[in-house]
């Protein structure tokens, strides 16, 4: 495809099956961070409620292992955001591909009916005459 005023950058096949792959396995990492998100809740809540065996349990994990735990949650928040932006980009190029096709159907009737045109000023048909 060429760039017309109906059609943004242009995108081929292959990157946009690898966008696809890469918003799939960052929708499942999108996931995994809800469920850590959700069970981190969890935590919180019966930590508040003064929970005797959340309170054991907790105590029990060293900083190092909170430290990492931190810091996978940050790094699952960064993914979160980098599949928003592949999530928006997905929607506008595919935008951008729906219009290209509609500009190339447009293009494609006008210049069929141009050719028809042409065709009917060189060979015209009368209705009145013998056909054999």
């Amino acid at each position: 495809m060429s760039n017309t005023p109906y059609h943004g950058e242009e995108i081929s096949a292959d990157n946009y099956a690898a966008l696809t792959r890469h918003q799939f396995n960052l929708e499942r990492l999108g996931e995994r961070l809800q469920r850590i998100e959700n069970t981190t809740a969890t935590m919180k809540d019966k930590w508040r409620r003064g929970d005797e065996a959340m309170r054991d349990f907790t105590e029990e994990i060293s900083a190092d292992n909170y430290a990492a735990l931190t810091r996978h949650q940050f790094n699952l928040e960064r993914l979160g955001e980098r599949l928003q932006r592949i999530e928006n980009t997905t929607a506008t190029m595919k935008d951008k591909w729906r219009r290209g096709d509609e500009a190339m159907r447009d293009f494609t009737g006008t210049w069929f009916n141009k050719r028809k045109e042409e065709m009917d000023t060189c060979f015209p048909t009368s209705h009145s005459s013998q056909h054999y």
